[in-house]
């Protein structure tokens, strides 16, 4: 069966470095991801009771909201909305609760995104695999550790289940550490419809409106298709669809050559 797949590289947001109190301090940064994604606490609490993150480092706060539509309310639901709860939104959240602001995200699809649910972490989960798989077929390479190995296999299913897994834990650890730290997550299609004003709702739903000090548009990226190319999930597919396919194809051509198609040629 032919198979093409056409990538696009996510847009990449500059994060804040984090300081984290653990016994034993290792470096857990995974495509932008902090450490609560991997369950490790960051929260501090001072003698008030306040929740607190230990921060390190400069930071920038990116913020936007629309001209001249409309009238700018006088008082607000909340200091700043995030639209987009991916990787880049998750960690604006955490930050603007650090600084002491009444913060929502909202999420039209999954907490994590791209990175979480169709990109990095179940990406790097099948890398995993795969090197490890080529390490226990290389009898020169056990041989040299003074290994012996039979006939290595896998079972893709198996396979799948880990890639899953993974991804539904971090995602599980991101929405509980805004959760814990009083973020309001909404949910549905996030729409600016005015100055410091958005509606949101899932469809055949009524939308609600609320209104922000300040907008962040973190609604991250999409599978770009180069033109004269017809999707159709099957036989042409995108990075998405790749990371849920019921076989392993003999051969596959992939259109695009960053770090997504490369990781999917390994």
């Amino acid at each position: 069966m032919h198979s093409t797949l056409s990538f696009s590289q996510a847009t990449t947001v500059p994060t804040t470095n984090y300081a984290f109190h653990s016994q034993s301090p290792i470096n857990l940064r995974f495509c932008g991801l902090r450490r609560e994604a991997f369950g490790i606490s960051i929260l501090t609490r001072s003698s008030s009771g306040r929740v607190r993150l230990s921060t390190r480092g400069r930071s920038k706060r990116t913020s936007s909201s629309t001209g001249n539509n409309g009238t700018p309310p006088k008082s607000f639901d909340y200091d700043l909305i995030i639209i987009g709860a991916g990787v880049g939104g998750h960690g604006a959240a955490l930050h603007a609760v650090e600084k002491g602001l009444k913060t929502a995200i909202i999420e039209g699809d999954v907490v994590g995104g791209t990175c979480v649910n169709r990109g990095c972490v179940p990406s790097k989960a099948l890398l995993a695999v795969s090197g490890r798989m080529r390490e226990l077929q290389s009898e020169h390479h056990m041989k040299a550790l003074g290994l012996q190995v039979s006939a290595a296999g896998y079972d893709r299913q198996g396979v799948a289940d880990h890639a899953n897994n993974l991804a539904s834990k971090i995602r599980s650890n991101l929405t509980n550490s805004m959760k814990a730290l009083g973020v309001d997550i909404l949910t549905g299609f996030g729409t600016i419809v005015g100055p410091q004003k958005v509606k949101y709702g899932k469809v055949g739903f009524t939308d609600n409106v609320v209104t922000a000090k300040d907008i962040i548009i973190a609604t991250g990226s999409v599978p770009f298709v180069p033109k004269g190319i017809e999707v159709d999930g099957k036989t042409v597919i995108t990075s998405d669809h790749a990371l849920k396919l019921e076989f392993v194809p003999d051969w596959i051509a992939i259109v695009g050559s960053g770090y997504i198609g490369l990781e999917f040629s390994d």
